[in-house]
């Protein structure tokens, strides 16, 4: 009994297994990397067909880095880790080896510390993408505390493509307003260790439908979204929507707000708000556009302890390289 796990554990501490380890790990990240990753039921049936499809999701191929297939891939290059670190130290305890050898126990060590902060990262934080309109408060649920949009603005050159966008936030904690910011892509707003980003913005509207029965909607619209009047199933799909006329005209926009907005509806043309437009026995009426931004907010634990492994990881490649240079 001894025999057979002293050669289980010669295996799983030996540089084949880990070299495995790491080419099947490189091998399935492909699939994630190939896949797209959480996306509708529909889209993969689009891609694959239905059979397939099937066939992939029970694999857990549609969100592989969290599928078991992988986690235990990596649970496997974690022990693979952890094995031949122990077996460096022990070395290390028992023949006392000089200084560079303590380098290269570091620097395989810090290898092992950040694999453990990333899987710590992942499963005591947390990653969410919410939509805020202007003047909306956003309860985070994590932190026990609400965000306010106040503002947002983008800056456009010349060809209508964004240079900046920014979102003025402020947290509400206790009915109380405790912090603002105005944060861009790169700079976050934090609070409690949670991290707003800026992700992304749009707009969103409301589209009447009249139809043929005399009766109407009021329908949430968005881009690339599509708005179904209920009672024939009638769709009428938003290709663009557009804050101001001025886009249209080839002209600059001072403000990213929606002062003249307009929403292009395919086989329809471009539509007003406020403006009443047949399309066959549909009228359709913009009543409203509302901008929005994107956030990503996010908590991740396990940050302080990969930076820890960077850090020992640069001292133990320091020492190794030091040492040989003495050497030499």
């Amino acid at each position: 009994m001894k025999k057979n796990i002293t050669s289980i554990w010669q295996f799983i501490s030996s540089n084949v297994f880990a070299v495995s380890i790491l080419g099947i790990l490189a091998l399935f990240s492909v699939i994630g990397t190939v896949i797209p990753q959480r996306e509708n039921p529909d889209v993969y049936a689009r891609l694959y067909g239905e059979v397939f499809s099937q066939f992939f999701y029970n694999l857990g191929f549609f969100d592989f880095f969290n599928s078991p297939v992988f986690l235990i891939i990596l649970s496997l290059l974690g022990l693979s880790l952890f094995a031949c670190s122990f077996n460096r130290l022990a070395t290390l305890l028992n023949d006392k080896l000089n200084f560079y050898h303590w380098g290269s126990f570091a620097a395989h060590l810090s290898v092992l510390i950040i694999y453990l902060g990333a899987i710590y990262g992942q499963n005591a934080g947390f990653s969410s993408y919410v939509q805020i309109e202007k003047g909306e408060i956003f309860l985070e649920p994590h932190g026990g505390f609400s965000v306010r949009l106040n503002d947002f603005n983008a800056t456009f050159d010349q060809n209508q493509r964004p240079l900046t966008y920014t979102s003025d936030l402020t947290v509400i904690d206790n009915n109380k307003e405790i912090l603002n910011k105005v944060i861009s892509v790169n700079n976050p707003l934090v609070y409690k260790g949670i991290k707003f980003y800026q992700s992304s913005y749009g707009l969103k509207g409301e589209l009447e439908i009249s139809g043929p029965d005399g009766k109407s909607q009021r329908l949430p619209i968005t881009v690339g979204g599509c708005a179904v009047y209920s009672a024939t199933g009638q769709m009428f799909h938003v290709a663009e929507m557009i804050p101001d006329l001025k886009i249209i005209h080839n002209l600059t926009l001072d403000k990213y707000e929606p002062t003249r907005p307009v929403v292009l509806i395919e086989g329809n043309g471009y539509l007003l708000q406020g403006q009443v437009r047949k399309a066959g026995a549909y009228s359709l009426k913009l009543l409203a556009v509302k901008e929005f931004t994107g956030l990503q907010v996010k908590r991740d634990p396990g940050v302080p302890i990969v930076y820890f492994g960077f850090c020992l990881l640069t001292v133990g490649t320091a020492i190794m390289l030091l040492k040989r240079n003495n050497n030499s």
